[in-house]
């Protein structure tokens, strides 16, 4: 485009020059034309002309003078009128003859007038003498007056034959002049022509590639739609009637882009910005692409108007319809957060951070669904960000500490080992894991509080095993954010080294979705775990993705059932199926199988008759302090020496 735009604008500056240089061009042979035109047409009005009427009057006066002796010889008129007319006659010619000097100076010419008339005066004496006494002599006389002036008059004829002849030649140099001055004004005209029909066509040019300029400064090169920028703009100049504001954002999206690339990523950005458009448009809705897969949406009603909700849900089935792209039917759904202007905010930055309070409302509830905002959403978001803030500072301040959670076996019922549980104690109370543990993964704490729940754990095997001199199984959740570090593997190995506690004393425990975004590199992470000699075992299996290819692949050594399908399997028919299907599953594959959240006796001798490996609840064991599990473990030992 660039290159283009510098052709063209070479080509307008030759174009303009051309123009420049014609017009100057043009200019000056006028200017030179004009001045020859000036320079013959001077003498020819200066002299030229008035000599053909001079010679016309000198004409007139020689016929004057001839008809003067004819009637002086047909005795017309008496001596004295002929006297008269005589000297008239010769003064007329005298003048005649001084008017014609300046055109024809004192050269052949003027004098072959001057004696051709003076040779006619000199014969009129006699004329005189004879015209009484001796007609024939006066006719003689008269005669040979007649001849001069007839030599004489077509003396003037040539004169005024070479006066037509000039003024015709200059008439033609003129008309030539003319000629060549017209070409050129042609010429220019059409040089003027091209410029300016150029000059339009890339002004026009100009004009479009500055709209087009205009739009990109204000939209989404990928969607077309307008974008963050011109959103607050608008918001910025809303009218003092209710609007709603919505942010949502496509969830998952990343998966897709994980799954296809960025530039399938694209296409489907594409399609669903259009669907969403046009949904939106339908109630009379404006849309904005934010970044991502965020959008906002501004409709001009209230979030309490019934349709308000209708907007909203056939937005949401627009997008839930399947996506054929490319051969993959992909399946999408939307996270909206709303607020109503100016209720719930007067200004862009206002309204924007309480419909994102509502946006992430709706992205933790699970998404797919719209959470209009409340000042609520707001206190738990300054609550959680407050928490964040301290939950940083709770490893330098020893504000958190491990709970043991002791393992049993029902083969023999006896203490196969305990499973570490996090706890924070702020100020003497204990804040509750569900509270902590999903800001920690969200705002990426869990790495750092995960590696001091490994260091810690080690910590606390090789006191026990020092104590009881007994070895003491300790699992240790990992998180997949944790799993997924860089280092995580370097950490493992540099605490063993510094620890020296037996590598089969710590298990880790994963969940299934750390095979969601690369499973290959999971899995090569996993078996390099497993020679360093850790146990490993799947946690809360069957309620993440699950697949048996994978996990067949897994160099684990254990299948923990989450105690969500524990707690009402004996109530629930299709709970209990699934959980003696996860344990034949999990015998089938050689791993050992424990089943969490048991709370009951009846719970206990289902999964025991069942053939489940090992148990962790209540009914066992409440999570204990590092004191009262060394307590619990003593006193199993003295069970088991017993």
């Amino acid at each position: 485009m660039n290159h283009t735009t510098s052709s063209s604008r070479r080509l307008i500056y030759l174009l303009l020059l051309l123009v420049i240089a014609a017009s100057v061009a043009l200019s000056i042979v006028m200017e030179h034309t004009a001045h020859n035109i000036r320079r013959n047409e001077t003498p020819l009005l200066n002299s030229t002309i008035p000599q053909m009427r001079y010679l016309g009057d000198f004409e007139s006066a020689l016929l004057r003078y001839q008809l003067a002796l004819d009637k002086r010889f047909t005795d017309s008129i008496t001596p004295d009128r002929f006297q008269f007319l005589e000297s008239m006659g010769r003064t007329e010619l005298d003048a005649t003859i001084a008017q014609l000097r300046p055109s024809l100076g004192d050269g052949p010419e003027l004098g072959a007038l001057r004696d051709g008339y003076q040779s006619i005066v000199r014969l009129t004496p006699e004329f005189e003498r004879n015209v009484d006494r001796n007609p024939a002599a006066a006719r003689a006389v008269l005669i040979k007056m007649n001849e001069e002036v007839k030599l004489l008059r077509a003396h003037v004829d040539d004169l005024q034959q070479d006066v037509e002849n000039a003024i015709y030649d200059n008439g033609t140099m003129a008309n030539r002049a003319i000629g060549w001055i017209t070409g050129l004004v042609h010429v220019f005209d059409v040089l003027a022509l091209v410029t300016s029909v150029f000059l339009f066509y890339h002004v026009r040019a100009r004009v479009r590639m500055e709209d087009e300029l205009s739009h990109q400064a204000r939209h989404d090169p990928l969607t077309g739609l307008a974008h963050r920028r011109s959103f607050e703009a608008r918001l910025a100049a809303l009218p003092a009637v209710p609007h709603v504001v919505v942010l949502g954002t496509i969830d998952r999206f990343s998966r897709i882009i994980g799954g296809f690339g960025h530039a399938f990523g694209d296409r489907i950005m594409v399609g669903l910005a259009a669907r969403i458009r046009a949904a939106a448009e339908r109630s009379g809705g404006e849309v904005f692409r934010l970044d991502g897969a965020n959008f906002a949406i501004l409709y001009r009603m209230s979030c309490e108007d019934e349709a308000f909700r209708q907007a909203l849900s056939s937005l949401r089935d627009e997008v839930r319809n399947p996506y054929d792209c490319e051969g993959h039917e992909i399946y999408t759904t939307l996270s909206l957060g709303a607020v109503t202007f100016p209720l719930h905010g007067a200004t862009p930055h206002t309204l924007l951070r309480n419909a994102d309070a509502a946006l992430q409302a709706a992205r933790k509830a699970g998404g797919d669904r719209l959470v209009v905002y409340s000042q609520q959403l707001n206190a738990e978001a300054g609550e959680r960000l407050d928490m964040e803030s301290l939950l940083r500072h709770a490893v330098e301040r020893n504000e958190l500490e491990l709970h043991y959670q002791p393992q049993q076996a029902l083969l023999d019922g006896g203490l196969i080992g305990f499973e570490a549980l996090l706890r924070w104690r702020r100020h003497g109370k204990l804040i509750s894991p569900a509270e902590f543990i999903p800001l920690a993964e969200e705002s990426g704490l869990i790495v750092a509080i995960g590696n001091w729940v490994l260091e810690e754990a080690c910590r606390q095997i090789s006191v026990w095993q020092a104590e009881t001199g007994q070895r003491v199984v300790v699992a240790v959740n990992i998180s997949p954010r944790q799993f997924a570090a860089p280092g995580f593997l370097a950490h493992i190995e540099d605490l063993l080294a510094t620890t020296h506690v037996d590598p089969s004393c710590l298990e880790l425990e994963i969940t299934e979705s750390v095979m969601v975004e690369d499973a290959e590199s999971a899995i090569a992470l996993l078996h390099r775990l497993r020679a360093l000699g850790l146990k490993l075992a799947i946690d809360d299996f069957g309620t993440g993705y699950s697949s048996l290819a994978y996990l067949s692949r897994f160099p684990i050594h254990k299948l923990k059932i989450d105690q969500s399908f524990v707690r009402n399997m004996h109530a629930v028919s299709e709970q209990g199926a699934i959980v003696q299907a996860t344990i034949g599953l999990g015998h089938s594959l050689g791993l050992t199988v424990i089943a969490e959240g048991v709370e009951s006796e009846t719970q206990r001798a289902m999964l025991s008759n069942w053939r489940c490996d090992e148990i962790q609840g209540y009914y066992y064991s409440r999570p204990l302090p590092a004191a009262s599990a060394l307590n619990f473990l003593e006193g199993s030992l003295q069970l088991q020496a017993a």
